[in-house]
């Protein structure tokens, strides 16, 4: 301030050495330019203040905003179209609601599989502080056709914010039933009124002014109408026509008079239903926005009762979670932003009155300006089982490399997912739903869509402009701590017992915990795999050997409702259903017979048996080999293809009933790994404990399975007759129990690591010349690609049998949060 004094004043004493002529003249001049001066400095003074007063509540807006920052998941599966067996590839991007980036504040992922009774049918959990969140669901053998939803969600939304869950939609086919109809199934009541919703522009109809209103038309179940319709005046002259796309959406314009209301007219069955237009805001400015070819030309507007050419407002410009521009004027005005100078996605920009007080928000869309992706393959057209070079590049407008997370699917286009393919065909609509998320991966919008809906989405700043206390922190995560209570021979809670856990995850690891007075302990592991096996032991305080029991802790899981809103249905009909069976379901024929029971190999006339036959229980049991299992998507699948074993209400039986009764967890078979029984947990996403248990393990450690079935089992007591499954592992497994009858040996749900997609090889001689029919519907998957600072990346893979069309998609995120999303089409024949 000192210094604008100082060069204002030495100003006036310039003026006044150089006008010093007479003394007439020199007052006259003295006067005119001190006031001039002064004018100069107060001029100065108040846009400085001004500039200030706007630096300083962009600042604080900027930090109301971040304060919303909330976690948000973002999945992508291969596919969307299954059949039961068969694998759901699956990323899922745990975001930064606001700023797009990965989030890590969460400890655990975790994601299910559920049906329309919003049972859990799967369930995995993903280690989202690492960033380790690609995994897939194998399907069961035995399940039905329908609709089922995979959600994906932390703890932290399952306990605040369930309706900020991710539900995605798929459909199964389960060819073991041909029980499907159309699926769907929800009628439309064609003599409902329908409803419409208006959006006016900026968010106020204001008079004398040329406005835009957009409008949403639905029918009584929330499903978008595309019709015509018509504005008129209360003079009952008509002003503007409209029309609305398949989305429900349209607009129309018009100069309203403060004088006269207005109403849209729709015609519907022949009759006139009057729809009236919100009522004027005579106190309200507005951002109005026009498409150039350099940018935007963003108009402001005031109203009637607040219009001076002085009226001073201030206009902010906000993208994710960052300030992009600013600025001051007076009156009416104009403000050109170039297009090059906004980012990728979705820019609003608010418009405040001198006591930022909001007056008016509009967003616009921008997409392909600062990110640019190319993706090609080296033919359009292919020949079976034809190598295919994918190249991929994702660049900036300089064409620099952008490092960027992300996931590519190839997949025959008639398992692509139709809600992809142009927005709203859900019956549920929800503005809040349009985001950079949402419109990053649709490629049908043209820019008056985009538009249409940026009109629809307004009206944010209230929720924005307050600033929320979060916990900076989280808890820790105790899901997979082991825990659990020592009992003595009277049944009695043991304390100062000496546990000791073992694991057999790699190198052997080895913790230790005492009881309390209580009998209880604790191991707090934070991380390991699924299917880790443990061993528990008790000793006393002087080290000997005690043969207490130990009841180990159930899991608890996070326990959540699927919201109505969030159960959105695919368009799929029974059309689509049979073009599967007809493409796929013949091909895979010959297969089916394939019998697994028994495997050998046979070599110069003699069998030789590929597992260790001296672990055999019995001659007459059911043996799946270690070739059986790792054929199947999963254990329990495997387990499913042997003859006699059924799922029955949610239950694994063999040969049946063995009671008068409905079945249950003590209707299964025993279960045994290398001799010692299992403890095994309802609460693991199966209904089945057995099935949960079994699809927990992993193929590759297992020898072979043995199934003994009715009498065979009697050895193993009453439970063994409903049947004994017992599972040897490979001798690269260290047997924790080690024969000692003191020792609890277990299995447990752990974190479920990345699994490598089979990608088939056909320069490999072995695969080259195989005889089966190769009827893959997903021909590559990649869930973590990092495409890092390289200009161009090449991937490659084989087409399969079945002639198709196919689509390539890439899905992601870029190191400075902007969404990746295209798609490429080419053939096999």
């Amino acid at each position: 301030m000192l210094q604008t004094e100082i060069k204002i004043f030495l100003s006036v004493k310039q003026c006044y050495i150089y006008y010093g002529q007479n003394v007439t003249t020199m007052i006259y001049n003295r006067i005119f330019f001190f006031l001039l001066c002064v004018s100069l400095y107060t001029s100065s003074f108040g846009q400085d203040m001004h500039q200030q007063m706007l630096d300083s509540f962009s600042g604080k807006f900027m930090t109301a905003i971040r304060t919303h920052e909330k976690q948000r998941v973002y999945m992508v599966t291969d596919k969307s179209f299954f059949t039961n067996g068969e694998s759901i590839w699956f990323k899922a991007f745990l975001l930064n609601d606001i700023s797009q980036g990965i989030s890590t504040k969460s400890r655990f992922l975790f994601v299910d599989l559920v049906n329309e009774k919003d049972s859990v049918i799967k369930q995995v959990i993903l280690d989202a502080e690492n960033k380790q969140t690609n995994s897939r669901i194998v399907l069961p053998d035995f399940i039905a056709s329908g609709y089922y939803w995979l959600r994906a969600y932390t703890r932290q939304m399952a306990k605040r914010d369930v309706n900020s869950i991710c539900v995605k939609p798929i459909y199964i086919v389960g060819r073991i039933d041909d029980n499907f109809s159309d699926p769907l199934k929800k009628s439309i009541n064609v003599d409902s009124i329908p409803t419409v919703t208006f959006y006016p522009e900026g968010g106020s109809v204001i008079t004398g002014v040329n406005s835009t209103v957009a409008l949403r038309i639905s029918q009584l179940n929330g499903k978008p109408l595309g019709i015509d319709g018509l504005v008129k005046d209360s003079h009952d002259t008509i002003v503007a026509r409209f029309t609305t796309n398949t989305n429900g959406l349209g607009k129309f314009d018009f100069e309203p008079n403060g004088y006269r209301k207005y109403r849209a007219i729709l015609n519907w069955h022949g009759k006139e239903i009057s729809y009236p237009l919100p009522s004027f805001n005579f106190y309200s400015g507005q951002i109005s926005v026009t498409k150039q070819s350099a940018g935007y030309n963003l108009r402001i507007l005031l109203g009637d009762s607040i219009y001076r050419k002085d009226f001073l407002t201030y206009v902010i410009g906000v993208s994710k979670d960052s300030l992009i521009f600013a600025g001051i004027g007076k009156g009416l005005y104009e403000v050109p932003v170039a297009e090059k100078n906004l980012p990728d996605g979705i820019t609003t920009f608010y418009l405040f009155d001198e006591g930022f007080n909001l007056l008016s928000e509009r967003s616009i869309y921008v997409h392909d300006n600062n990110v640019h992706i190319r993706m090609a393959t080296d033919k359009e057209i292919y020949a079976r089982r034809e190598k295919v070079s994918l190249n991929l590049s994702i660049t900036d407008a300089g064409q620099h490399p952008i490092p960027s997370l992300v996931t590519i699917s190839v997949t025959n286009t008639i398992f692509s997912d139709p809600g992809e393919q142009c927005p709203f065909t859900d019956t549920d609509y929800r503005k809040d739903a349009i985001d950079n998320l949402y419109l990053g991966r649709i490629e049908c919008l043209t820019d008056d869509e985009t538009d249409l809906m940026m009109l629809v989405r307004d009206n944010n700043y209230q929720t924005l402009s307050r600033i929320i206390h979060r916990p900076t922190t989280y808890d820790t995560d105790s899901l997979l701590f082991i825990k659990g209570i020592v009992l003595n021979k009277k049944n009695k809670p043991s304390g100062n017992e000496i546990l000791t856990l073992l694991s057999n995850s790699g190198d052997l690891i080895m913790h230790t915990d005492t009881t309390d007075n209580a009998g209880h302990f604790c191991f707090p592991l934070e991380n390991y795999s699924d299917s880790t096996q443990f061993a528990l032991e008790v000793r006393n305080l002087k080290g000997n050997i005690e043969n207490n029991n130990i009841v180990l802790d159930t899991f608890v899981y996070p326990k959540l409702n699927t919201p109505v809103s969030l159960k959105q249905y695919l368009p799929i009909h029974t059309k689509d259903i049979k073009k599967y069976l007809n493409t796929y379901y013949d091909a895979e024929l010959i297969n089916e017979d394939k019998h697994l029971l028994p495997r050998v190999i046979v070599k110069e006339g003699k069998k030789v048996v590929n597992y260790d036959e001296s672990k055999r229980v019995s001659s007459n049991s059911a043996i799946l080999a270690s070739d059986d299992l790792n054929e199947r998507n999963s254990v329990g699948n495997a387990v499913l293809k042997v003859g006699g074993l059924h799922i029955l209400n949610g239950y694994l039986v063999i040969n049946g009933l063995t009671a008068m009764r409905a079945p249950d967890a003590t209707s299964e078979p025993m279960l045994l790994v290398n001799g010692v029984e299992v403890a095994k947990s309802t609460d693991l996403g199966e209904t089945s404990p057995d099935m949960s248990y079994l699809n927990s393990l992993n193929p590759k450690n297992i020898d072979f399975i043995e199934i003994l079935k009715g009498p065979e089992g009697a050895n193993y007591g009453i439970r063994g007759g409903n049947g004994v499954i017992l599972v040897n592992l490979l001798n690269t497994q260290r047997d924790l129990n080690s024969g000692r009858s003191n020792v609890k040996t277990f299995y447990a749900k752990g974190i479920s690591n990345p699994v490598p997609f089979p990608n088939k090889d056909y320069q490999l001689k072995d695969i080259k010349t195989t005889t089966s029919s190769d009827t893959r519907t997903t021909l590559y998957w990649n869930g973590d690609y990092l495409t890092n600072d390289v200009h161009n990346s090449t991937l490659t893979f084989y087409t399969s049998d079945i002639p198709a069309t196919y689509k390539a998609t890439i899905t992601g995120i870029t190191i400075h949060g902007d969404i990746i999303y295209k798609t490429i089409i080419f053939q096999s024949k």
